[in-house]
């Protein structure tokens, strides 16, 4: 019986195999298609620097994709979809500083498509372009650090840890004893140095120049999130529309009607990869790193 499972087992890997042989072999063959071509790059989820994990944005997964479509000449331009409330700060960075880089060279359009907050807020503003969708969500600019207090519960069940660190501020991030009020500043100050960068930049992104619209990013830079039209209003978005628009946004750049929309599919592990621990598919087929090619649109 166990023989006879092992071999059920092969047969169906070898027929998911061949089926997943061909798709790629059809999907990357549209590749090769001639004419202007646009990259659409799917980014939802939080935002990590973490690899194939549902739900997330890996954020050098999607800085080598990148890399890719700024090289590759036959990609005039990309359209990044966004629906994200943000993530870890370093890779929203990351990202925001690649985009400023291919811009310079090819078009990057964002579309926000229900939620473009905090550190996806964060790169999506070095775009040229910015287009909501009607019932979306914009904002959040803001940086906090949250440090979790046990050790009320921890005196309950008598229960005591003791820190042996090299310098006061050390153990400031401990959730196993009272944050000092020192201490507490200390973070503070470290919550505003980042918040200062990211208004900062957000203001070069958007091309904000003269005091009045620094200050008044800055009244509204406390965390809120706005609705497509107060976005608008405020100048965080260019404009308010569906996909569509972002297309036709995106032709009109170019000057072109004539453009082919790519969708690049970023690698996610499968069940099979789960369940096995591995990076089974990658191995195998080893583009798929890079997502799978197909015309979308």
């Amino acid at each position: 019986m166990r023989l006879f499972k092992f071999f059920m087992l092969l047969i169906v890997l070898f027929i998911l195999g061949c089926g997943i042989g061909f798709g790629m072999f059809m999907l990357l063959g549209s590749d090769q298609q001639k004419g202007d071509s646009v990259a659409v790059i799917r980014l939802q989820g939080i935002i990590i620097n973490q690899e194939g994990k549902e739900g997330t944005i890996d954020s050098n997964q999607v800085i080598s994709v990148l890399d890719r479509l700024h090289k590759d000449k036959r990609y005039k331009g990309i359209i990044l979809v966004v629906d994200s409330p943000g993530g870890m700060a370093a890779p929203s960075l990351e990202i925001c500083e690649k985009i400023r880089r291919i811009k310079k060279d090819k078009p990057v359009v964002v579309y926000i498509e229900s939620l473009g907050a905090s550190g996806a807020y964060y790169f999506a503003s070095a775009a040229n372009y910015i287009i909501s969708n009607p019932k979306s969500l914009v904002g959040s600019i803001g940086v906090i650090i949250s440090v979790p207090q046990v050790h009320k519960a921890m005196d309950k069940i008598g229960i005591q840890i003791i820190n042996i660190k090299s310098g006061y501020y050390k153990d400031a991030f401990s959730p196993f004893k009272p944050l000092q009020k020192d201490q507490q500043q200390y973070l503070q100050n470290l919550v505003m140095e980042y918040y200062y960068q990211f208004v900062s930049d957000i203001s070069k992104n958007r091309n904000l120049k003269t005091q009045q619209q620094i200050k008044e990013l800055y009244e509204i830079s406390d965390g809120r999130v706005f609705s497509a039209r107060t976005a608008l209003k405020y100048g965080l978005i260019d404009q308010i529309g569906f996909f569509d628009d972002a297309k036709d946004k995106m032709k009109e750049i170019l000057g072109k009607k004539d453009i082919k929309f790519i969708e690049l599919k970023l690698y996610k592990k499968t069940p099979l990869d789960r369940l096995l621990g591995t990076n089974l598919m990658k191995e195998v087929y080893p583009r798929i790193k890079y997502g799978v090619w197909m015309i979308a649109y």
